[in-house]
């Protein structure tokens, strides 16, 4: 009996431990996840966006802090047409937002912005750059 008194615990410990689940699979607080990927998509089931990074710790049920960040935002004809990259940044779960104050960059075709920080809506493709902001129009698509 008291085996399974000591199973009975562990297991709800564990449960405990577990993220909920929310925007993505449910890994245990800690947890680092090797080469990160997170892809969204629209209510038609095209992909919207792609988060990665080349690595991810489990900070809290609702905290990811990704280290590498890139993601790829997609136009609606499902090729990548924006890249927001970052060294590092945290990517809340429940509210599908990335910040940042790493310093980001964002790069589309004829255009390149920099900051040194960003709060950014995944599901919406918007959101806020702040500190230091620079914006670079070119001629030519890069």
């Amino acid at each position: 009996m008291p085996f399974r008194k000591v199973w009975l615990t562990c297991l709800l410990c564990l449960q405990a431990a577990i993220l909920p689940a929310g925007n993505g699979p449910e890994f245990p607080t800690g947890s680092v996840i090797q080469n990160f990927a997170l892809p969204q998509t629209d209510g038609k089931g095209r992909q919207t966006a792609l988060v990665k990074g080349k690595r991810a710790t489990v900070i809290s049920p609702n905290q990811l802090k990704i280290e590498d960040l890139s993601v790829e935002l997609f136009n609606s004809d499902g090729k990548p047409e924006t890249t927001i990259s970052a060294t590092l940044s945290d990517f809340w779960r429940k509210e599908n937002k990335l910040t940042s104050d790493s310093g980001i960059l964002v790069k589309r075709p004829a255009l390149l912005i920099s900051a040194n920080g960003i709060d950014w809506n995944v599901a919406e493709s918007s959101g806020i750059l702040y500190n230091r902001v620079r914006v670079v129009l070119s001629n030519s698509p890069r």
